[in-house]
This record gives structure tokens, C-alpha cells and sequence, in this order.
């Protein structure tokens, strides 16, 4: 019950932050802040952020962390680019297993393995930064589809970003998975007592390798989409994602020591990053 009455409180607590940062950037920048083009703009950059954030807030609740978002990110923008030759949505596919692939491999580790999320992720960085330089020989890449740009550039209806209906249709299917499924409570009874949840016949190696592999894959949609956005892939891609992905999980009401965190906080959170960087750009 006290868990349930604090999981409210941070709710409440960023939806007021939200709307504080609305109605503060709203009154000091006015029509800059709140005309059509910037709403447009600031909903399609959190599109690319958000899948990173519910690939935090995934891990978090089973009590994990993951550092190899980033690089994830930007060795998935460097395959899709990179394999357009061989066909866009086999690209596309190529990336999002590989995603997958890496968070099995966190997974595998740190069940297995018995090394920390931090460590292992930490390593995952540097492993999967050498496969990207190795890949693309330190070379920026660029698209060959233009029609691919729909899916990071694109509007439907003429104002609808492209890219946040994509990710909104991911971040539903987890909230779903979450809340209604077995694996959900399985997730959040690992996260708030690991122990407690082997006890009562709950598999934690295996629930703990899913929640890495959906953040695998959640950030490589990331890396995608923003290859689509820019129609090219560079090195320097993801750089900043881990820290502001915990950022916004946390803010959203994940908590460190695990049990905790929804996606609707997490889309609250990254939704209240964006706008802080946007209205302070402004």
C-alpha cells in the first residue's frame, strides 16, 4: 500500500511539472512557445528519445540498469544505413535484432554471468562502440531511400509526427506487457524483492533477460528512427542518451532499487525534458 501511495505521489508530482513547464514557457515566450511549428517540433525530437526512456524504465523495475543504450542507438542507425543496399526494411530488421541480440547478451551476463547491470553494460559499451567504428571505418553514413524518411520525418494528416505514432504504438504494447501480463508483475515482483519472487516459483533469470532484450530493442527503434530523421548515421550518434534516459525514467517515478516505474511517468518525463531544452533554446 505505501509503495502504491508513493508511486502516485511522483506521478502527480511530474504531471505538475509538466504542466508548470507549460504554463512557465507559455507566459515568458508566448506565441514562440506555444505556435503550431514548435509544438510540431519539440513532439517530433521527444519521439526519439522516448523509446530510450521506456528502455531505462524497463530495466529499472526489474532492479537493472543499462549503459549500452547509446551505443546500441548508434551502431542501429549505422546498420540501417549502412544495409539499404541490400534492401531498407531488411536494414531495418537487421538492426532491431541486433538490438535484441545485445540485450540477450546483458541478459545472459548478468544471470548467468553473475557480473552487475553496471559493469556489464559498461562493458557492452565499449564492445558494441568497437563493432560500430569497426563497421563503419570511422565514416559517416548516408541514406540511399529517400522514401525511408517518411518514418523519421514524415506527418501523417499533414501535423502528426511520423515517428511519435510509431513509438506511442511500442510504448502502448508495454504498457500492456506491463501491467496486464504475467511477465509484467513478474518484473515488478523481481524488482521489489528478487528473493522473495524465487521463492514463490518466479523464474528471475529469464524475467530479467526479456526486460534486457526489450531495452535492446527499444533502443535500436531509437537508433532507426533517427536514421531515418537524418537520413544518414554518424559516429557520434547517442553520445548523450544514457543520462538523459535515466533522467527522465526516474523523473517518471522508476526508482534505482527497482519495483517501480510505468511507462505513462517515463512519456511524462522525457515530454517534460524536451520541453525544458526547448523553451530554454528559446
Amino acid at each position: 500500500m505505501l509503495k502504491k501511495i508513493k508511486q502516485s505521489v511522483l506521478q502527480q508530482n511530474i504531471i505538475l511539472l509538466f504542466l508548470a513547464l507549460i504554463l512557465f514557457f507559455g507566459i515568458t515566450k508566448g506565441s514562440l512557445f506555444l505556435n503550431a511549428l514548435n509544438i510540431h517540433n519539440v513532439t517530433r525530437q521527444i519521439s526519439f528519445d522516448i523509446p530510450l526512456g521506456l528502455a531505462l524504465t524497463t530495466v529499472l523495475i526489474v532492479g537493472g540498469i543499462d549503459l549500452s543504450i547509446g551505443s546500441v542507438l548508434s551502431m542501429a542507425a549505422a546498420l540501417t544505413i549502412g544495409l539499404q543496399p541490400h534492401g531498407t526494411y531488411l536494414a531495418v530488421c537487421v538492426a532491431l535484432v541486433f538490438g535484441i541480440l545485445i540485450g540477450l547478451t546483458n541478459g545472459l551476463l548478468i544471470t548467468k554471468g553473475k557480473v552487475v547491470p553496471f559493469i556489464t553494460t559498461l562493458g557492452t559499451i565499449i564492445l558494441v562502440k568497437g563493432l560500430m567504428l569497426t563497421y563503419t571505418g570511422q565514416q559517416s553514413f548516408a541514406g540511399k531511400d529517400d522514401a525511408f524518411t517518411f518514418w523519421g520525418d514524415g506527418s501523417i494528416l499533414g501535423f502528426i509526427p511520423t515517428p511519435i505514432v510509431v513509438v506511442l504504438f511500442f510504448a502502448l504494447i508495454l504498457h500492456m506487457t506491463l501491467k496486464y501480463t504475467k511477465l509484467g508483475r513478474n518484473m515488478y515482483a523481481i524488482g521489489g524483492n528478487a528473493e522473495a519472487a524465487y521463492i514463490t516459483g518466479i523464474n528471475v533469470e529469464r524475467n530479467k533477460i526479456f526486460a534486457f532484450m526489450i531495452s535492446g530493442f527499444l533502443a535500436a527503434l531509437s537508433g532507426v528512427l533517427l536514421a531515418s530523421r537524418l537520413n544518414s548515421s554518424t559516429t557520434q550518434l547517442g553520445l548523450d542518451s544514457n543520462n538523459w534516459a535515466i533522467a527522465a525514467a526516474i523523473m517518471g517515478g522508476a526508482s534505482m532499487s527497482g519495483g517501480r516505474g510505468n511507462v505513462f511517468g517515463t512519456l511524462l518525463g522525457v515530454a517534460s525534458l524536451g520541453i525544458l531544452n526547448n523553451g530554454m533554446n528559446l
